[in-house]
């Protein structure tokens, strides 16, 4: 019984593990050039957080395309100096129409 039982737990973790896949794999969205990108959940929504090496600019920022239901919009990070961490940007959404990051850029300033 505690065989069927484990088997039963590793199956529902993989199948759980197979259904989180990185959203950036699934749309094909990628950071631009020199630049680290990964997306994440939040509570009701979807967020992108993004890591550059030193450009031309004083710094950068993340912009997210945000999309639930037929609702598009942008959300915009915080300009962040090149190496103090990464940009961020969220989209929340609601209990029924969560929100998901569609699409991302890079803006250098």
């Amino acid at each position: 019984m505690r065989r069927k039982c484990a088997v039963f737990a590793i199956a529902v973790f993989s199948l759980f593990g197979l259904s989180v896949v990185p959203a950036a794999a699934a749309t094909g969205a990628v950071a631009p050039p020199g630049c680290l990108g990964e997306r994440y959940g939040t509570l009701f929504g979807q967020g992108v957080s993004v890591s550059c090496f030193p450009g031309e600019g004083y710094g950068y920022r993340v912009i997210a395309y945000c999309a639930n239901g037929s609702a598009f919009w942008l959300a915009a990070g915080l300009p962040v100096p090149y190496g103090f961490g990464p940009a961020v940007a969220e989209c929340s959404g609601a209990l029924f129409v969560p929100a998901q990051v569609v699409a991302y850029r890079v803006d250098e300033i």
